[in-house]
């Protein structure tokens, strides 16, 4: 795609970023219908959490812009720690790319320049999380060499109980 441009975002872009992340949640939940619901709290909690991501010197959001219209985003956040190798991970945790630009080069453009930030924070390893289910998801990170090693598995409380009580000791 020629005309792609990928830049930081500006608080400028907070209103769009929003947009595209309840965007995002929805492909979430169209993919797995078990997954976590936002509520309207939720929603409304996105916006605050942007602008803390735009000051905050650990994390970075980039858009992908065509024509000057803000058509997907990638979110990144490096963590350092003491109590377990690596020290220092890069996480991805948010990205999201409009339907019709997908297959064309967007998502890997964005984390390219992900990866520049990685890079000069000095992470050691990468990590990702994406919904079980979301197919296009599962084949753009296994590409990228992104391999499942830990699963989030979720059940409702009384259903445990149930089975739980159910059963014989």
């Amino acid at each position: 795609m020629d005309n792609l441009t990928i830049r930081r975002a500006a608080s400028s872009d907070v209103d769009r970023i929003v947009e595209l992340r309840l965007l995002s949640q929805e492909h979430f939940e169209k993919s797995n219908p078990l997954i976590w619901r936002i509520t309207e709290e939720g929603k409304e909690l996105i916006k605050q959490k942007v602008e803390t991501d735009l000051t905050d010197s650990n994390v970075v959001v980039l858009l992908a812009e065509v024509g000057g219209e803000i058509i997907g985003y990638i979110r990144g956040e490096v963590t350092s720690r003491i109590d377990h190798m690596p020290r220092t991970v890069g996480q991805v945790s948010l990205m999201y790319v409009l339907k019709q630009f997908r297959r064309k080069g967007v998502g890997r453009r964005l984390m390219k320049e992900l990866c520049k930030f990685f890079n000069s924070s000095k992470a050691e390893n990468l990590t990702v999380r994406y919904v079980l289910g979301n197919k296009e998801a599962e084949s753009f990170w296994r590409k990228l060499g992104f391999e499942p090693i830990i699963m989030t598995s979720s059940t409702h409380l009384r259903e445990l109980d149930s089975k739980l009580s159910s059963m014989v000791d």
